[in-house]
């Protein structure tokens, strides 16, 4: 095999591993939280693209599409105030530079159901939710990676509190 051939193989690896990426492992949080508002939202793919080393870009010929055109995440956007919170550990005890939440802390959660689903009837209501993995190491992401970062993706939960 010439030294071309087996460059052109390595590069050919390289651009396939990345969507091969594993996340890193860390706790979800399970809270509850205060419900003090609740809304139908929709988040739209962008035609963004992301690049691994933006000084050695060319008018974004080596970018990566962030998110596969036509995606779309509707659901229920969540403002809560935090009670109390714990972390639920699934794989070893690595908090991997996870952090609870502090109590009376305003938050922003995002449930993928309809608000006729997960609303309260009367607000404020106490609810207890827990975090759920999001994976956006790959590219482009998936229906999750749409959600902001600074929106936690939740369920509602069926224990009654955090102890």
């Amino acid at each position: 095999m010439t030294r071309r051939a087996l460059l052109v193989s390595l590069l050919s690896v390289a651009i396939v591993q990345p969507a091969q990426a594993k996340c890193v492992s860390h706790p979800e949080i399970l809270a509850t939280v205060r419900v003090q508002g609740c809304v139908a939202v929709t988040f739209g793919a962008t035609d963004s693209k992301w690049t691994w080393a933006p000084e050695h870009s060319l008018d974004g010929v080596d970018a990566w599409p962030m998110y596969r055109r036509g995606d779309k995440l509707s659901g229920t956007l969540v403002t809560v105030t935090v009670k109390n919170s714990r972390f639920v550990w699934s794989d070893g005890h690595f908090a991997n530079g996870a952090r609870v939440w502090t109590n009376g802390e305003s938050r922003s959660l995002f449930l993928r159901q309809a608000p006729a689903d997960v609303c309260p009837a009367v607000m404020p209501a106490d609810i207890t939710v827990q975090t759920q993995p999001v994976c956006c190491d790959t590219s482009p992401g998936g229906w999750e990676c749409l959600l902001p970062q600074t929106i936690a993706l939740v369920i509602v939960t069926a224990e009654k509190a955090v102890r």
